[in-house]
């Protein structure tokens, strides 16, 4: 009978130990399975987000304006989006957002848009006689600068070249340029003068400057003597799913560009 209570004994600490063990993985299991449920879920509901903001971002390039839309009430998925004009002022650079491509050309325009149809309204805009570019890179890039204005009932364009590597003025016949931009991302600048180069910005029309850097990529900004008119638009849109998940997209829209053969036409 002894040995029988002690048998009995170990096989009642063996089922608890089993048990024991068996439970464990069981609320492994089911923690593992909550977990990969609140994971999927959030995924989802990011994802929703996610689309909701960029159909903010296609209502707001197609319409031009703000707006807000609920895409599925039932699962709290919306969107709120602003378009906030970008320009740049007096001790306020305009600043491209990404560094441009040696070879590329950015606009800076001078003149208004018309905002209903994106046209040039060619009125005299920018008036001041100067403006400073502004650009950095490494090795040092130089830029080209053409000036696009309208003088009378013609279209002309005026070009200007500055280069901070001294070693290359000579063979390119570069204008210097001044060390020390007007940003943190620029340690280079140059001073435009418009009428050292025949343009009387009033009645002058100044319609845009088109940027160009060459011999390296470069990062560029533009210090105005004036407020610039409106360069585009910086497009915010916040997507929505539940109560919880919120997800921004920014989309920077610039005015179309002029052609690129201005970029190469010969210039009087």
């Amino acid at each position: 009978m002894i040995r029988k209570n002690n048998q009995s004994g170990q096989i009642a600490l063996i089922a608890l130990l089993v048990l024991t063990v068996a439970t464990t993985v069981g609320l492994s299991l089911v923690a593992r399975s909550t977990t990969d449920v609140s994971v999927t879920r959030n995924i989802e509901e990011s994802s929703r987000a996610f689309s909701a903001a960029e159909a903010g971002i296609e209502e707001a390039l197609k319409t031009g304006v703000g707006s807000s839309g609920t895409i599925d009430s039932s699962l709290g998925i919306t969107y709120s989006v602003m378009p906030v004009p970008v320009a740049g002022g007096v001790g306020n650079p305009f600043v491209f957002p990404q560094p441009t491509l040696k070879e590329d050309t950015e606009t800076v325009w001078l003149v208004n848009h018309d905002p209903a149809t994106g046209m040039i309204i060619e009125t005299p805009t920018y008036t001041a006689n100067t403006i400073t570019v502004c650009w950095g890179g490494s090795p040092a890039p130089a830029v080209v600068v053409s000036i696009l204005y309208k003088t009378g009932v013609s279209y002309r364009v005026a070009k200007a070249a500055y280069d901070p590597d001294t070693s290359r003025t000579p063979p390119n016949n570069f204008s210097g340029a001044t060390n020390g931009g007007c940003t943190a991302n620029t340690a280079y600048k140059a001073t435009i003068n418009f009428p050292g180069l025949g343009i009387n910005p009033d009645p002058d029309i100044l319609i845009a400057l088109r940027i160009r850097p060459v011999y390296n990529n470069a990062q560029i900004a533009v210090q105005p003597a004036q407020v610039l008119p409106v360069q585009g638009n910086n497009i915010e849109s916040v997507g929505k799913a539940g109560a919880d998940v919120n997800r921004k997209i920014v989309v920077y829209q610039q005015y179309r560009a002029p052609a690129s053969i201005f970029d190469y036409a010969v210039y009087s």
